[in-house]
């Protein structure tokens, strides 16, 4: 594709209204985004799309070349790739409907390395959080790319642990590449962008609408050749993502959770279904077996194993993944209240439990 007619099929895109599906159909109708653009008015008007779409169209070509469209979203750092370029993801070839146009910042490069999503409650629980952690490290420590949508929770924490794994992770939003959402993940947002990839499919400046979700879903499972879901309530929005997994012949992990805990009820009820089972690295290594190869100097040293005292015994027993408020340890395990203080902190020094803010403590 030449730089004119990108930058053309950039142009029309920004319109509202105007998406994949008409992208394609101008194309067809036309011969191409440019060729459409550089009709008479009158001419133009003879398209079949609405008249207020027409309208902008109209509007928005006599005040801006396409190109200099383009050259203002590469000056904003703002990379595009188009499904007719040989730098455009192959694995999104093969899924339904896949985007005409993709924008993106970071390292374009990295996209077609084997990758695994890893998806999960935005409202994770520290044991979702901690477990998501783990594993994007472990994957990142097998070279195996993290996909996730960078939202609050598991996406957070699953690209985290890819780059403290020095790792690569690709971030898929559900807004404009230039509208970072949650806030608090901006930090994350510029460092994925530097050390990994950051993808959308709509036009920049696309508020996070609802909507916007289940497409930017099916993307995440449209790049990866599985998706594990770590943490997911019966209508968690990550099993949106697994229903494309499915319908993409893709692989399908769970994390099990506690049978009482509404947050693992999604997950567990996907390995019921027939879910491969993940508990530890070696679940899915054995599923692919070029990731069983030795993964040389960057793999992470194995964590001590933890055998509790007679004591910590007593505390762990009685804490589980739901927070647990300092009183109620206190009643169920008869310490004093220094006695008790100091194994808590013993155990948050080692790893064991995380203390919250109330005064509640949570098993990890």
């Amino acid at each position: 594709m030449g730089r004119e007619e990108k930058a053309a099929v950039c142009m029309l895109h920004s319109v509202k209204g105007v998406g994949h599906g008409r992208l394609m159909r101008i194309k067809e109708e036309f011969g191409s985004c440019l060729s459409f653009l550089q009709l008479s008015a009158s001419k133009l008007r003879q398209a079949s799309l609405p008249p207020p779409i027409l309208d902008e169209i109209i509007a928005l070509r006599k005040g801006t070349h396409p190109l200099s469209f383009l050259e203002k979203l590469e000056k904003r750092d703002i990379g595009v790739v188009t499904i007719e370029e040989k730098s455009y993801p192959q694995a999104l070839r093969y899924i339904s409907q896949p985007p005409v146009i993709l924008y993106y910042r970071g390292q374009i490069g990295g996209v077609n390395d084997f990758s695994l999503a890893v998806v999960g409650s935005r409202a994770a629980t520290p044991y979702g959080k901690h477990t998501a952690r783990k594993l994007g490290q472990a994957l990142a420590q097998h070279q195996v790319t993290v996909v996730s949508g960078m939202a609050r929770g598991v996406d957070r924490e699953a690209h985290l642990g890819a780059l403290e794994g020095q790792g690569f992770t690709i971030g898929v939003l559900g807004n404009g590449i230039d509208v970072v959402y949650p806030r608090e993940n901006k930090p994350l947002y510029d460092r994925v962008a530097r050390e990994g990839l950051i993808i959308s499919e709509f036009p920049p400046a696309t508020s996070p609408e609802a909507r916007n979700f289940p497409m930017r879903n099916r993307l995440i499972s449209g790049l990866a050749q599985g998706v594990v879901v770590v943490e997911a309530g019966l209508k968690s929005g990550a099993l949106i993502t697994v229903d494309f997994a499915l319908e993409q012949g893709k692989d399908v992990f769970a994390v099990p959770g506690p049978i009482n805990s509404p947050a693992s009820a999604g997950a567990n009820k996907l390995i019921q279904q027939g879910a491969i089972v993940y508990t530890e690295i070696s679940d899915i290594i054995q599923e692919y077996a070029h990731l069983a190869q030795d993964p040389g100097p960057k793999l992470i040293k194995q964590e001590e194993l933890f055998l509790p005292d007679k004591e910590e015994s007593v505390i762990m027993e009685n804490m589980s993944w739901e927070p647990c408020h300092f009183d109620t340890l206190l009643d169920k395990t008869g310490f004093d209240f220094g006695h008790l203080s100091i194994l808590l902190l013993n155990l948050e020094l080692k790893g064991i439990v995380q203390a919250l803010p109330g005064n509640y403590y949570v098993k990890l």
